[in-house]
């Protein structure tokens, strides 16, 4: 006989977007964690008056860390993997479906050309480099056989940390920006990997 029952879902939406389903105590701390780092951050900068920039300036900065920071974190996170990595159900709304598509969700993260443009001098060069540069990383880390996209995605970590301390000079005040966002989307969305939750990690 089948059973009648309901699978309740107990997650609220923004909750699976920021950090997946059913989530630990501990990863929801974690992944607060790096948000409140890049708050801290540029409240630091703001204090110390170290830069330039208006009030909305460093709002908009902060937005950026917290996105960023915490995301790099978040995208880490076993209940994100388990999420993310699922196949899309016809009950999720549409963009919670769109956002499983790993394209998608890299496209959707045009952070290079704010902070080019906002914070770089109308910086065209930098905004559209590491955007593109994001998305070839996405789509080669995807396409790599999966025994290797973890080393790959990790070779484009590298290759954005050199580029970015060298060839394309950094924005002053986002020297860490493109290193961590490549963490975040490449390393943390983009490679395929096992969502251990504490029970199956406690019969290892």
């Amino acid at each position: 006989m089948q059973s009648s029952a309901k699978i309740i879902d107990r997650d609220p939406t923004m909750t699976k977007i920021l950090i997946g389903s059913d989530a630990t105590k501990t990863e929801k701390i974690l992944s607060w964690i790096g948000s409140i780092l890049g708050v801290v951050f540029y409240l630091y900068f703001y204090l110390n008056n170290s830069f330039n920039w208006s009030n909305w300036q460093y709002l908009i900065a902060i937005f950026i860390a917290i996105d960023v920071v915490g995301g790099a974190i978040a995208n880490s996170l076993n209940s994100c993997k388990q999420f993310y990595q699922s196949l899309p159900k016809s009950s999720e709304p549409i963009y919670l479906r769109s956002l499983k598509n790993k394209l998608l969700f890299s496209a959707i993260h045009i952070h290079p050309l704010i902070v080019g443009l906002l914070f770089g001098n109308n910086d065209w060069l930098y905004g559209l480099f590491w955007y593109f540069a994001l998305q070839i990383a996405v789509l080669i880390t995807i396409k790599t056989p999966l025994y290797l996209s973890r080393p790959i995605a990790i070779l484009t970590v590298v290759l954005a940390i050199f580029i970015n301390s060298y060839p394309i000079e950094a924005i002053p005040g986002f020297e860490w920006f493109v290193p961590l966002l490549f963490i975040k989307i490449v390393l943390g969305h983009s490679v395929i990997e096992k969502a251990y939750r504490p029970m199956e990690e406690s019969r290892l």
